[in-house]
This record gives structure tokens, C-alpha cells and sequence, in this order.
């Protein structure tokens, strides 16, 4: 058990953002990991919680007493969320919930971690202040995370992550980039959307992004956090192709109502990053930036 006087809960630690954010881990700060699976058994300050048993996650909070809870831990796979919205609704509502009540008892800052999903494609470029209008289960349960964490009471900032990419963790999800690696590498031909736009963000710059928050102890404030770079999905696996000198000749455009998908995706969530540059100083990376960085990543 870390005793760092400045402790940081991290929920989902075990996904794409955590393993970036324990990789650029700053000196004075301790990092306690929770999550509900793929937890190391050989990480003292790793530990396996159910965000949705209220008892476990108060007591777990009380024992530790952190200073800030960074809250990412949530059910993420839109299809998935559209065909099971109870489940959806107990771990990315019930689950903030208590987190949120043990934030209380501890007195501790929360960071909560939104998505682009909040809003319907319909008005881009998105800023903090755009209207909120998500069209599916899971967006739906990110827009009600964002107001109970607003109407807590506690010292908050809320992060809207767009669509993330970068190396996964052993046995960790994968994301639009690794996928469209691994079938390129195992010549697969591809079908990718060409009419879905994302400003798609390397999970270093998300990682950047939250010590930047943590160093400027930033409080109650919302930020749109995304690349520089708004494309749509077959633009962004033609890059991929390009830095990975994998063959572009296997990805055919289609567009979305080729694929009978569950959820509904929308059209184009591209964010407005001007208060993330100005108020953070972190300037957008780029699509071929963030690639490219994670080629070296790999090498």
C-alpha cells in the first residue's frame, strides 16, 4: 500500500487511460487501481471493487482516504449498453452514485470522465457549452453521470474524452486503432465507415491532460478533450495503414448504414478544443502525431 501523502483513487484502472496515466506517473502522488477484473494479483495497490455494492466502495474509500478519485470505471461498448440498459444503467449511474457518496465521506476531489457520446452529431465543432443531446443508452448514462457529479456538491471537473486510441493493457479492450492493426497485419480485408467523424484522441494526451488538472488543482470545470484532427474512420485506418506500413488496398469505405450496428452511432461529435489549449496550455496532438508515437511505443 502506497504511503504517499497525495493518494489518488483510480476507478477502471485496468483500462486504455489507466495504463497511460500509470505510465506517466508523477513524483509525489500515490495510485490506488480499482477495478472488477484483470486486476495483477501481484500489485499491492491494485484492488479488485464492484463500484455497484455501495458498502464495498464506501468502506474500501474510508480505508484509504484519498485526496482525489479519478472516476473512469464504466460499461463502455455502446452495442453492448444498447442491448443490456439495466446493467448499463446499475454500473455507469448506481456506480457513480457511490462513488460520489464515498467521495463525500473522504472529502475528495472527483474527476469524472465523460465521453462525446453525450452529444447527437447533429452540431459540430462541440464546445463546453453545447447542448447535450446523446442518442444512445450509453451516452445517456454519461449525460446523467455529468449532473449528478455537478450537483454532488463536491470539487469536480468533468473530462469528455472522444473516441480514444493507444496500446491497451494485457487482456485490456482494444480500441478503432488496434483493430484496424491487427487486421491489416493478418491481410483482412476491412470495411470502415467513411461518414462517422471523430477528432480521435491518443490516451497520452488524456493521461497529459488529467496531471495537468491535478498539478493546477483545477475545480468545477468541464473540459472537451480531443485530437486535432476531425476525420472520419476509413480516413484515420488510411493513416494508420500509411504510419504502420500496413496495405491501405485492403480498407474499403462504407458508409454507416452498412453495418445493422444495435446503437445508433452519430454522425459527427469533432470538439471544439480551444479551452483545453488556452486554460491547460496542452495543444491538440495530431492524428499522424499520436500514431507515430505510438509506433515508437511499440518498437
Amino acid at each position: 500500500m502506497t504511503t504517499t501523502s497525495s493518494k489518488i483513487v483510480f476507478t477502471g484502472i485496468t483500462g486504455l487511460l489507466g495504463g497511460y496515466f500509470l505510465k506517466t506517473k508523477k513524483s509525489g502522488y500515490g495510485i490506488i487501481g480499482i477495478g472488477n477484473k484483470n486486476i495483477s494479483q501481484n500489485n499491492d495497490n491494485f484492488f479488485q471493487i464492484d463500484i455497484t455494492n455501495k458498502k464495498q466502495v464506501l468502506d474500501f474509500i474510508n480505508k484509504i482516504n484519498p485526496s482525489v478519485i479519478i472516476h473512469a470505471a464504466s460499461i463502455g461498448n455502446v452495442d453492448y449498453c444498447e442491448r443490456n440498459p439495466d446493467e448499463a444503467y446499475k454500473v455507469n449511474i448506481e456506480g457513480t452514485k457511490n462513488i460520489i457518496n464515498a467521495a463525500k465521506k473522504a472529502r475528495a476531489k472527483i474527476i469524472f470522465l465523460s465521453s462525446n457520446a453525450v452529444f447527437d452529431g447533429n452540431n459540430p465543432l462541440y464546445d463546453e457549452k453545447a447542448l447535450s443531446s446523446p442518442i444512445d443508452i450509453y451516452g445517456k448514462t454519461k449525460k446523467e453521470g455529468e449532473s449528478l457529479i455537478k450537483m454532488s456538491g463536491l470539487n469536480f471537473v468533468i473530462l469528455r474524452l472522444m473516441t480514444m486510441y493507444g496500446w491497451p493493457q494485457a487482456g485490456g479492450r482494444g480500441n478503432p486503432v488496434t483493430w484496424i492493426i491487427d487486421k491489416l497485419k493478418t491481410g483482412e480485408k476491412i470495411n470502415v465507415v467513411s461518414d462517422i467523424y471523430n477528432n480521435h484522441l491518443w490516451a497520452g494526451q488524456a493521461a497529459e491532460v488529467i496531471w495537468e488538472i491535478l498539478k493546477k488543482d483545477i475545480k468545477n470545470e468541464t473540459y472537451n478533450i480531443a485530437g486535432m484532427d476531425c476525420i472520419s474512420r476509413y480516413d484515420l485506418a488510411l493513416k494508420v495503414a500509411k504510419i504502420f506500413e500496413l496495405d491501405p488496398s485492403l480498407i474499403t469505405p462504407v458508409t454507416s448504414d452498412f453495418f445493422k450496428s444495435i446503437a445508433k452511432r452519430p454522425k459527427n461529435t469533432c470538439f471544439n478544443v480551444s479551452k483545453m489549449e488556452t486554460q491547460l496550455g496542452i495543444k491538440a496532438v495530431s492524428i499522424d502525431e499520436g500514431l507515430a508515437l505510438m509506433r515508437e511505443e511499440s518498437k
